[in-house]
């Protein structure tokens, strides 16, 4: 019958000191090599240095290229064209509904 693992506390400390050993010889021996063989990733780096870009932030909200592609994301899906009615006449709706505008529901608005 196998023995249960004795968790003591040297033993906990050493995994510790093992797992920061494994994550500092990933992060700066092997990630350091693994780029200087890829243009791709030097290429990567270059364009964020470009640009000003700092890959570590979680969100990149003061960016301007980030907002602009959040725009036109959204741009996109929000005013997706329709395309022709099939089988129907050339004016007539087609299956996807018009995207509508932002602001009050139709009927809604008071004339002035």
């Amino acid at each position: 019958m196998r023995q249960p693992l004795r968790h003591t506390f040297i033993g906990r400390l050493a995994a510790l000191g093992v797992s920061v050993a494994v994550l500092w010889a990933l992060f700066f021996v092997a990630g350091p090599r693994v780029v200087a063989h890829l243009p791709a990733l030097q290429h990567y780096g270059e364009v964020q240095d470009i640009y000003g870009i700092r890959s570590g932030q979680l969100y990149y909200t003061d960016v301007e290229m980030s907002q602009q592609a959040e725009i036109n994301s959204r741009s996109t899906w929000r005013f997706t064209p329709t395309g022709p009615a099939k089988g129907g006449e050339p004016g007539a709706p087609g299956p996807v509904a018009a995207p509508m505008a932002a602001g009050p529901a139709a009927g809604t608005a008071v004339a002035r």
